[in-house]
């Protein structure tokens, strides 16, 4: 299972394994692309002929996939809970089953978690890509057609942001009623159920054949499927290979099916071809120098533009760069960025009993959106210059 980020690394690697002859398709092989919908617009240029080119000539199957939500019957009644989808390398506007590129599947992640992630507590990386990932290996390895329907069966939705603010209160949630349904209204607009899906409809590569007694395959406790993970971490990214690889051992350490460890299934054997073969930064520009097509956002943008890890210098920074692929109100524009901050920050009352404290993309009392892009920025504050890099390791 190769995981595709959409930056130059990972795509080097998938290409230098298909080239290589490493991949096959008859084993059961596929490269996986997380779409967060925040992706800087140059990358899913890249990404769409990186899919096309690994299809066609090695006959690879290339999915996209998108973190959805889906209302289902759980303990008596109806909610919310995380799936995925599917979907084509065209815009949605396009084609009805194409990918968000607009922030739309992020902000159904805030508004289903009710508040921000930040430098402490890194949930987009997590919901938005490792915990959908899970899910479609669980089909894939099982030997299914594709994804099964998620969610119930009604074309309408059974549940509201009233209900939904309801459950709250049965729950003991205190946040003011305006502020719980200004977090869940975008969600509970979202279709409430997912279709079954087929691999062939979103892949012009090779998929084997699925058995006709097909099940999804356990991932979790001691029978966890076995698999291999390819990641594109170079070799001069050894602290974050460490990282993967400790958070491996604890995986493998999962007795029951309840492993708390839940960013990495128990079965899951991560590797790293690029590191192995002494790949770093420089060796990866010289590659793709030699290519018929190249990533061409700039440089100290990346493919996530405003990701809060990158420290408030260098958002400041990326805000003021004239790039011409920007487009407007999307994630490639930092207004997007500060209006889902004004939307989803937290505020909850204080420890010490007066006023409230409010939580947003840099946490407690941390900068916010609105002052980078009026360039209220300190350069010798907290997070500054960043912050050690996220498990975003695909």
């Amino acid at each position: 299972m190769v995981k595709f980020s959409g930056g130059r690394s990972s795509a080097a690697l998938v290409l230098l394994l298909a080239k290589g002859g490493l991949l096959r398709p008859s084993r059961g092989d596929v490269i996986l692309f997380a779409n967060t919908s925040a992706e800087h617009p140059a990358t899913y240029e890249f990404a769409r002929k990186c899919k096309r080119l690994l299809e066609r000539d090695f006959g690879l199957p290339f999915l996209w996939y998108e973190f959805c939500t889906v209302e289902d019957a759980v303990r008596g009644h109806y909610t919310r809970r995380p799936s995925y989808r599917l979907v084509r390398d065209t815009p949605l506007e396009d084609d009805p089953h194409g990918y968000r590129h607009r922030g739309e599947v992020f902000e159904e992640m805030l508004s289903y978690q009710g508040m921000l992630p930040n430098p402490h507590s890194r949930s987009c990386t997590a919901k938005l890509k490792l915990h959908p990932s899970h899910a479609l290996l669980a089909e894939w390895l099982g030997r299914t057609s594709g994804p099964a329907h998620a969610g119930h069966y009604g074309r309408r939705p059974r549940i509201t942001a009233e209900a939904s603010l309801h459950r709250y209160r049965k729950m003991r949630g205190k946040a003011p009623a305006h502020e719980y349904l200004k977090r869940v209204t975008y969600m509970s607009a979202t279709p409430p159920m997912r279709p079954a899906q087929q691999w062939t409809d979103y892949t012009r590569g090779t998929v084997p054949e699925p058995s006709p007694s097909a099940l999804p395959a356990q991932m979790w406790g001691p029978e966890g499927a076995r698999h291999v993970t390819l990641l594109g971490l170079r070799a001069d990214e050894a602290a974050r290979i460490e990282r993967v690889l400790a958070r491996s051992l604890f995986a493998e350490g999962a007795r029951t099916a309840k492993c708390s460890v839940r960013n990495q299934p128990p079965g899951e054997r991560p590797r790293f071809p690029l590191a192995d073969w002494g790949f770093d930064e420089g060796a990866v520009l010289r590659f793709w120098s030699r290519q018929p097509f190249d990533l061409q956002a700039r440089d100290h943008i990346g493919n996530c533009v405003f990701c809060f890890m990158k420290g408030t210098g260098a958002l400041r920074a990326a805000a003021s760069v004239d790039d011409p692929a920007r487009v407007p109100g999307t994630p490639s524009d930092i207004a997007w960025w500060e209006t889902m901050e004004r939307k989803y920050a937290r505020e909850v009352p204080s420890r010490d009993g007066e006023g409230t404290s409010r939580f947003g993309f840099f946490g407690l009392r941390g900068p916010t959106f609105a002052d980078l892009a009026a360039d209220r920025h300190n350069p010798n504050a907290r997070y500054a210059r960043g912050v050690p890099a996220c498990d975003c390791t695909d």
